[in-house]
This record gives structure tokens, sequence and C-alpha cells, in this order.
């Protein structure tokens, strides 16, 4: 049985991420049948329905804990990447680079990624660090085309795989755990919003139209008193998540049309929550990934290039799209309020994206 590390961004309080360690767990047992898992993450890592056996943070760039990466990686057979946007930079303390260095000791470990995207990159030195290292990697499954385009442009002495989104899995791993939606008069529109540009030092004027846009979309739903209105907190870290922003859109709202979901470690509740909507209108990806794969109509903000690059796999429906909140809000209430009654278009390669994102574990060979 094969020693595997897996590493992402994960214990961080943010679902998107928290869907990524949930799927490994799973897929990990399902098709490798391995249970030898050891997790690098932060101090809160979620709950997942298949146990993890060990976890070592890494919290903070103290060096202890970077040793520890180190000691676990010279014990271990594969040190997988495993989801997410991972592949932008390649920072000299990072999990990655003590990772390598354990190769010096134990040439048996394997580096590898599955269901990754690669950049936007902020220069051409961390493009030439992400590339330098792809070329290091036993196998490497990416989740979109873009991504995967960009990784057959490299000549890699491997062929890279069209993988898809681990979180495209979630309704086989959550197979037993299916919640029905109630039949209501009262449709239920589930929200999630985040902000972006504050964080990398981007275009702040950007980020505050997008945000209104979303204000001025929902304070016109918000006139059918038919319509109510579940916010979902999908990061809930203190310092860059989404409460902030979350109370203070809702609060626009009458207090009786909405309500607001805390961010929870259990990764199920929220997916259960989302099955439970009739809408999804959402900045963050991941809320709009869920809502795909649970069955429910969603529009999807494309605030970073990774937004489009789902919706452009999955055959979203080209009239429905937004953008980056760059149509009219009237018209796209309207949209929604068609969307809710049953006029809605399901996005055409969401079978076809299911079986890609198999690929991340079946295609594989540890």
């Amino acid at each position: 049985m094969s020693q595997i590390i897996f590493n992402g961004f994960y214990g961080f309080k943010n679902t998107g991420d928290d869907a990524f360690v949930e799927i490994a767990s799973w897929g990990s047992k399902t098709y490798w049948d391995n249970k030898e898992i050891t997790y690098f993450s932060g101090d809160d890592l979620p709950n997942t329905q298949i146990p993890i056996k060990q976890v070592y943070s890494s919290n903070a760039h103290k060096i202890s804990q970077k040793i520890s990466v180190f000691n676990a990686s010279l014990k271990s057979d594969y040190f997988i990447n495993a989801g997410g946007s991972v592949f932008s930079e390649i920072r000299p303390l990072s999990n990655i680079a003590f990772a390598q260095k354990a190769r010096w000791l134990n040439p048996k470990l394997k580096h590898a990624a599955i269901g990754v995207s690669i950049g936007p990159f902020a220069n051409t030195k961390n493009e030439k660090a992400v590339q330098n290292y792809l070329r290091s990697l036993k196998f490497l499954a990416l989740r979109d085309t873009y991504s995967y385009e960009y990784a057959r442009s490299l000549d890699l002495n491997y062929e890279p795989i069209k993988a898809f989104d681990l979180a495209a899995l979630l309704p086989f791993c959550y197979e037993n755990s299916i919640r029905t939606k109630k039949e209501s008069k009262q449709k239920t529109i589930g929200i999630s919003i985040c902000n972006y540009e504050r964080y990398i030092n981007g275009d702040i004027k950007n980020e505050e139209r997008r945000n209104q846009f979303v204000k001025n979309v929902l304070t016109r739903l918000a006139k059918n008193k038919e319509y109510s209105f579940k916010f979902f907190i999908f990061n809930g870290n203190k310092h860059i998540g989404d409460e902030h922003l979350t109370h203070s859109v809702a609060s626009l709202l009458p207090k009786e049309q909405y309500e607001i979901i805390p961010y929870s470690k259990t990764t199920l509740s929220t997916w259960r929550e989302i099955q439970a909507c009739d809408f999804m209108f959402s900045t963050r990806l991941h809320a709009s990934i869920f809502a795909c794969y649970a069955g429910v109509p969603f529009m999807l903000i494309e605030y970073h290039r990774k937004c489009s690059n789902f919706l452009d796999d999955i055959g979203y429906d080209k009239n429905a799209r937004i953008y980056d909140g760059e149509k009219n809000p009237e018209e796209v209430a309207q949209d929604i309020a068609r969307f809710v009654s049953g006029d809605y278009i399901f996005p055409s390669h969401v079978n076809e994206t299911i079986e890609r994102a198999k690929l991340n574990f079946t295609q594989v060979q540890l």
C-alpha cells in the first residue's frame, strides 16, 4: 500500500478546498484502495466521510512545521497536489519546495497532481518555476481545458490528463445522503459572494463595481415576496473570508426573507443545504460547482479565469452568462426569475465532466 501525502490549501475554513479533502480521501479508498493518507493542512481540517489517518499542520511559516513536511516526505511514496489553483507560483518556503528537497534522501518519492489548474502567473519567473516543477511530476491531471492545453504545450515527458474539478464527484461521495426539496410555493435562492481584488492588490474599483452589481440584482429579486434567500459563507477565514461582505449585502434585504448559513467544517451539510435550493447565484466558484452537480440551476459571476474555464467546460448556455457582472442588473434579475420558474437550460456537458473528474483517479497509475 502506497504512502500518500496530499497537499493543497487545506484547513483554512474554505468549503471549496474542504471538498478537495473530502474527495481525495473518498477517491483514494474507492479507486486506489488506499488508506495510508497524510494531509498537510492548517488547523481547521474539515470533517470527512472517510477518516483521515494523519495530519501535519502547515498553518504558519515556522521552520519546525516545514521540517515536518520534509520528514513526512522522507517516509512517503507520493506527494500529490490535489485540487485548486496551486500552480501559479512555487514559493521557496512552500510545502512543495520542502517535499522536493526530500527527494534527495528519498528517491522513491514521486510528485504528482490531480484536479488542479495552471496559472495565471504574475511574472515569467513564476511561470518558469512552475514549468520546471511540472516537468518533474509522475502524473498531472488538470481540471480545465485551458490548463490541459497549456500543459501539452510544454512537451512534458508524460501525457497530461484532461480531467476535471474533484468536486464534480461529490454526488458519488454523498450518494447515500440525498436531501430532497420540499414542495413549496416559496422559492429559495442561494447566494455566495466574495471579495477578490483587495487580496491580490488589484483594482479595488472593479471589486466594488461587482459587489454593487450583486446588490442591485438581489434588491430587485427581493421585491418578489415568494423568494427567500439563503446566503452561504463558503470561506469562514477571519482574515480573507466572506462573513463581513455577506452580512453587509444580506442586510439590504428584508430580514424575514433571508437566512445566513455559516461556514461548516462538514462539507456534507453545505452540500445538503445547496441541494435544497431552487437556484444558486454566486461569485464563489465552488458554490456554483456544488449547485451544478446537485442538479440546481445556477448563475456564476466570472471574477477569475477559473470561473470562465469552468463554464466553458460544462457547456453553460452562453446567452445566460453574465461574465464579471457585466450585464444590466434588471435583465439579470428577470433571467433569474425565469430560471427559478423552470425556464432554465442545464449545461450540456455535465455528464462528460463527471467522467473526466473520475480520470483524476482512474487514469493514473500508482
